[in-house]
C-alpha cells in the first residue's frame, strides 16, 4: 500500500539554525515511521539570522526536498541603509542601540510588508505547486508560521487545488507580543488580523503549539477543526555523558534569544545579594548566556561588580551541543515576557529541559500553560517578578543542592513529549483529515 503523502510548507529547514527549524524538522523525521511520506518546500536562497548545519543530520537521505528560490526585499535595505548585517530578529525592539535609519527600516518592514517580508514568495510558490500537488497526488498540504506568509501559500493553493489544509501556528499572529513594539497599529494591525482570520475560516485544520496560542487564535473566529500539538524533545539528540563527574561550577544557564521583554532583572538583584550574603557564592557561581542576547542586559552585569566575573557569554551554539551544557548546569532558566498577560507561547527549550532532569527557574506571569507543565513533570515552577524573596529561596536551596553534589532531580510524565509521540499525534490527526474528508 503507497504511502499517504504530506507537503510541509516552511521557511526554515536546515542548515537554518535557532528554534524555528526544529518542530518540522523533527515531525518530518518520524511521519514515515507512521505510514506518511513528508516533502518539504522550503526557499532555496533564505536570509537566515542563524545557521546550523548539525540540524542536517536528521534529514533522510531520501526524503524529497523542494527547495525553490525567493526575492526578499532585504537586498535593497542594505542598499537603502549600507547595511552589511540585518537588524537580528528579536532585538530589534531596543532602539537604544538603534539610529534613525534603523528605527526607520524596521517601521517599514513592520508596517509595509504585511504579514512580514516573505510575502513576495506566495505567489511564485504557488504557480509551483499547484501542479505538482495535483501530479503527485499530495493528500495534505500543511504551513507552518511564523513567517505568516506561507499561511498565505496554503490560502492560495486551498482554492486552486482538491487537497486538504492545516495552518500549523508555532507562534501566535495578530497577538504576538513584538507587534506593538514594532509599531505595528491602526490599518497594518488590522490587516495583519484581516489576514489571519481568512486563514483560519479556509484552514481544514488548524494546528497550534500551545493552548494559549489556540485560544488566541479561536477568539479571532469560530475555527472549523482544531488541535493543540506541543513542542517535545528527541531522544537521538541526548549525548552520552559521563554523569559520574562532579560538577565545578554553580552553573545557572540560558541558551538562546534574550531581549528586554524577557530580562530577568529581579534574578541579576539576587545573584549580586548572594554574592555578597554567601562565603564562595560568587566563586562558584557562573553564568552560561549563549545566542542573541540584549545588549543591555549584558551592560547590567558587566557594570556589577559582583556578577562581571561570573559570565561566560557565548556564540550560537548548534543543537548538537546545547545538552552538554544542559547537562553541566545546576539550575536552568525559562524567561517569559511577564508583559504578556496570556503567556501564549510555551518556549521550545522546556521540553528538552524535562529530559535533561536539571531544576527549572522560571519567570514570568501566572496563571500560564508553562507552570501547569512544570508542576504536571516536577521540574519547578513559575515565579512572577515581584516574588523576589521566592525567587531568593529557590536560587538558594538549589545552590545548597549543589554543594552536596545533587544537581539532578526525578520527573514525570515527561516521555509523552517524546518527539516520536507527538509524532504519532500527529499522523493520527492527518489520517483523520482524509479519512472524513
Amino acid at each position: 500500500m503507497p504511502q499517504k503523502k504530506v507537503l510541509i510548507i516552511t521557511y526554515y529547514w536546515p542548515p537554518s539554525g535557532g528554534g524555528g527549524v526544529q518542530r518540522w524538522l523533527k515531525f518530518v523525521k518520524y511521519l514515515p515511521q507512521f505510514g506518511w511520506e513528508p516533502i518539504v518546500f522550503t526557499p532555496e536562497n533564505p536570509e537566515f539570522d542563524l545557521k546550523d548545519p548539525s540540524l542536517s543530520k536528521d534529514v533522510s537521505s531520501v526524503l524529497e526536498v523542494l527547495r525553490f528560490p525567493i526575492w526578499e526585499p532585504f537586498g535593497i535595505y542594505k542598499k537603502l541603509f549600507k547595511k552589511k548585517e540585518k537588524l537580528k530578529q528579536g532585538i530589534v525592539i531596543e532602539k537604544t542601540k538603534m539610529s534613525f535609519l534603523d528605527r526607520l527600516s524596521v517601521w517599514i518592514r513592520a508596517n509595509l510588508f504585511i504579514p512580514d517580508p516573505r510575502r513576495f514568495w506566495v505567489n511564485p510558490s504557488v504557480k509551483f505547486l499547484a501542479p505538482y500537488i495535483e501530479q503527485h497526488k499530495i493528500d495534505v498540504v500543511i504551513t507552518t508560521g511564523p513567517p505568516h506568509s506561507m499561511h498565505l501559500i496554503g490560502l492560495e493553493l486551498k482554492k486552486k487545488c482538491e487537497v486538504k489544509w492545516v495552518a500549523d501556528f508555532r507562534d501566535p499572529w495578530s497577538d504576538w507580543d513584538l507587534l506593538e513594539k514594532l509599531g505595528v497599529k491602526g490599518w497594518s494591525l488590522a490587516l495583519h488580523r484581516k489576514l489571519e482570520k481568512k486563514v483560519l475560516m479556509d484552514a481544514d485544520h488548524v494546528l497550534a503549539a500551545s493552548d494559549g496560542i489556540l485560544k488566541s487564535l479561536g477568539e479571532k473566529c469560530a475555527l472549523n477543526k482544531a488541535d493543540v500539538i506541543t513542542n517535545g524533545f528527541d531522544e537521538d539528540d541526548l549525548p552520552k555523558l559521563d554523569t559520574s563527574s562532579e560538577q565545578d561550577k554553580f552553573r545557572i544557564t540560558h541558551l538562546g534569544l534574550l531581549n528586554e521583554l524577557r530580562n530577568p532583572s529581579v534574578l541579576w538583584d539576587i545573584l549580586e545579594e548572594l554574592c555578597v550574603d554567601i562565603p564562595a557564592f560568587q566563586q562558584d557561581l557562573e553564568l552560561v548566556l549563549a545566542g542573541m542576547i540584549s545588549e543591555s542586559i549584558l551592560e547590567r552585569i558587566r557594570k556589577s561588580e559582583s556578577l562581571a566575573g561570573t559570565l561566560n557569554q557565548l556564540e550560537y551554539i548548534s543543537h548538537q551541543e546545547v545538552f552538554r551544557y544542559y547537562q553541566n548546569s545546576s539550575l536552568l532558566l525559562l524567561l517569559l515576557n511577564p508583559q504578556d498577560k496570556d503567556q501564549l507561547i510555551i518556549p521550545g527549550k522546556l521540553f528538552e529541559y524535562f529530559v535533561v532532569r536539571k531544576p527549572v527557574l522560571a519567570i514570568g506571569k501566572r496563571p500560564s500553560q508553562v507552570n501547569d507543565l512544570l508542576i504536571y513533570t516536577q521540574t519547578g515552577e513559575l515565579y512572577e517578578p515581584h516574588e523576589k524573596s521566592r525567587i531568593k529561596e529557590m536560587v538558594i536551596s538549589q545552590y545548597e543542592l549543589f554543594k552536596q553534589g545533587k544537581t539532578s532531580i526525578p520527573t514525570k510524565h515527561t516521555s509523552q513529549f517524546s518527539r516520536k509521540n507527538l509524532t504519532k499525534e500527529l499522523s493520527k490527526l492527518l489520517d483523520e483529515i482524509i479519512i472524513y474528508s
